[in-house]
């Protein structure tokens, strides 16, 4: 996530076609990511902003899809409170459906 706001930024200051050492290795280590993530990318998005959109879903899925793969319930401090709410009212609506199913009541 931090190589591609990197090269975001890196992207505001330089040219695509830079000879700078630095840029070159920022493309060697993005370009694989970039050209991997095409499907997941919205046409609307402006070549220079794709490593900050992709910087932006590697974010989502850290805060969100992670903890709740892991088997982690909580979902950490970065987590929206709305967010929260909603996933909590998920989780114990669920589980009233899998009591309600196991019960017969």
């Amino acid at each position: 996530m931090l190589i591609l706001i990197l090269k975001f930024v890196l992207n505001i200051f330089t040219n695509e076609v830079s000879n700078a050492i630095v840029f070159r290795f920022f493309n060697k280590l993005t370009k694989p990511i970039i050209n991997l993530s095409t499907k997941l990318t919205p046409e609307f998005i402006v070549k220079p902003i794709v490593p900050l959109y992709l910087a932006w879903l590697v974010l989502m899925v850290r805060i969100y899809l992670l903890p709740l793969l892991v088997g982690h319930t909580y979902l950490g401090k970065f987590a929206f409170l709305f967010e929260k709410d909603l996933i909590t009212l998920i989780n114990s609506s669920i589980l009233n459906i899998a009591l309600y199913l196991n019960y017969g009541i």
